[in-house]
């Protein structure tokens, strides 16, 4: 009878310590969901500004309700603060405050779209908006080269250290 409780637990083990190193690589792949979805969110504001006259509170509204993730709720804070606080701080602060799986360098790209957010007469924003694609595009490269070499290796660790513990504790 211990055999067999012995051998449930360093199953057990073993089980969630792969559960654990498949929660940890699942960051590089939200990472690169998130920079697509803010690639197409850009394009989306590009293409806003190009053919309407909607000012940039309406614009990030509407945005929030198609974006997906977390996204959505980025830009509905951001249309939330706009009015009070100006477009480049509420931009700011909510890349500076928002839960996503983005790297500081992803969130610096970022930051680089507020400086001249609604500062600059619509050709001034599109070519900032193009600029910004630009660097959103290296960051997605980074990202898949980043996911595609780590996110197996910590699936591997996962089981790895889990056998490596119940081996000890055997």
């Amino acid at each position: 009878m211990y055999i067999i409780i012995k051998f449930i637990l360093a199953i057990a083990v073993i089980i969630c310590s792969t559960k654990i190193g498949i929660l940890i690589s699942k960051k590089y792949v939200y990472r690169l969901e998130e920079l697509n979805e803010f690639k197409n969110c850009f394009q989306i504001i590009e293409n806003k500004i190009k053919y309407t006259y909607e000012p940039l509170e309406e614009i990030f509204k509407q945005i929030s309700n198609i974006a997906q993730y977390n996204i959505g709720d980025f830009f509905f804070n951001i249309s939330k603060n706009i009015k009070e606080n100006g477009a480049e701080k509420a931009w700011n602060d909510e890349v500076d405050n928002s839960e996503l799986f983005l790297k500081k360098e992803d969130k610096d790209v970022l930051k680089e779209f507020s400086v001249l957010l609604g500062k600059t007469n619509k050709e001034g924003q599109l070519n900032q908006i193009k600029f910004i694609n630009t660097l959103v595009e290296r960051q997605i490269s980074r990202a898949v080269s980043e996911r595609e070499k780590n996110e197996n290796i910590y699936k591997k660790l996962g089981i790895i250290l889990g056998t490596v513990l119940v081996i000890v504790l055997i």
